[in-house]
């Protein structure tokens, strides 16, 4: 059993009273290596080992988290083609692409996950864009969200008759999405509360099939014997519990993570953990990467050959 110690920062307990529109402070405030990292004109690719939950059984699969730092159009909340446009016009974000691919007996799931952050600290610890997709044999699922000032706009659509095509607004409050991102940046800017409405992740959302709202929950930061940290959400309405653990040292590298809810439709509903254990890892500008010669990168990642 892993074991942990509860702690938290000054600044936790301050940043728990605030509304969650409000900025705790600029993100990369205590931490100037973060420029020397991320912004060499590179991306970080990191492997992972997956055991996945669904239809009631555990599946294996493999799991990649990647890391880049880009400008994104401040209007339209996409990258921006020209860079050189004027600064009022641009945000500087850390963007996550999570990828997720496991086998359910004959045929394949995939999934893609990307969470845009700001890394000057404007809303801390909600992304200003949230995308995912899943693909398996029955269909495609696209979710998007977009930050508006007071509100998500929230787009879904899916090969499912009652959650076919959603368009609404949904109320500006944390987002599980962001969290990922926001480790990375600084994992001090992260809200530790007994009492805190969050926005699920989107992967959850939709292989559970539940409405997208925010959700009471309990964040906590937690110690590790090893050293590492870990942030934890709890959904006492969704009996789920998330931990992300990390690296106690800038750039803060996410180890592992293990998602904790019931699964499986009648008989088969328990509850199941879902985890994924750090394989390989590599740094480099992986949009150069696309011929055959650069194929003898994948198995320096570890993933699995065609």
């Amino acid at each position: 059993m892993i074991r942990y110690r509860l702690y938290c920062f000054a600044l936790l307990s301050i940043a728990a009273c605030q509304h969650p529109g409000e900025m705790i402070g600029p993100v990369t405030e205590k931490h100037g290596s973060f420029d020397a990292y991320w912004n060499q004109g590179l991306a970080e690719l990191t492997s992972y080992d997956l055991n996945q939950a669904r239809y009631g059984e555990m599946h294996q699969g493999e799991a990649i988290l990647i890391f880049v730092t880009e400008d994104l159009s401040k209007e339209k909340q996409v990258k921006l083609d020209n860079t050189s446009v004027a600064t009022d016009l641009k945000v500087a974000v850390l963007k996550m692409n999570m990828t997720k691919r496991f086998y359910t007996g004959l045929y394949p799931y995939t999934m893609m996950l990307s969470s845009f952050v700001p890394v000057t600290g404007v809303a801390p610890w909600q992304a200003l864009k949230a995308t995912a997709s899943i693909q398996d044999w029955c269909g495609h699922v696209f979710a998007q969200l977009n930050l508006r000032h007071d509100h998500y706009h929230y787009q879904l659509h899916s090969y499912f008759e009652s959650e076919g095509e959603i368009d609404h607004q949904i109320n500006r409050h944390m987002t599980e999405d962001a969290v990922w991102n926001l480790i990375r940046i600084n994992p001090e800017a992260l809200i530790a509360s007994d009492s805190i409405m969050v926005i699920p992740g989107l992967f959850y959302a939709r292989l559970m099939h539940i409405p997208l709202k925010p959700y009471l929950a309990k964040t906590r930061h937690l110690l590790l014997d090893s050293g590492n940290r870990v942030y934890h959400i709890e959904y006492p309405d969704l009996a789920r519990s998330l931990y992300i653990e990390y690296e106690t040292q800038s750039p803060y590298q996410i180890v592992k993570w293990s998602e904790e809810y019931k699964d499986g439709f009648g008989d088969k509903a328990t509850m199941l953990t879902t985890t994924a254990s750090k394989k390989k890892q590599l740094v480099l500008d992986y949009w150069t990467k696309h011929d055959n010669i650069h194929d003898s990168l994948r198995s320096e990642l570890g993933l699995t050959p065609f």
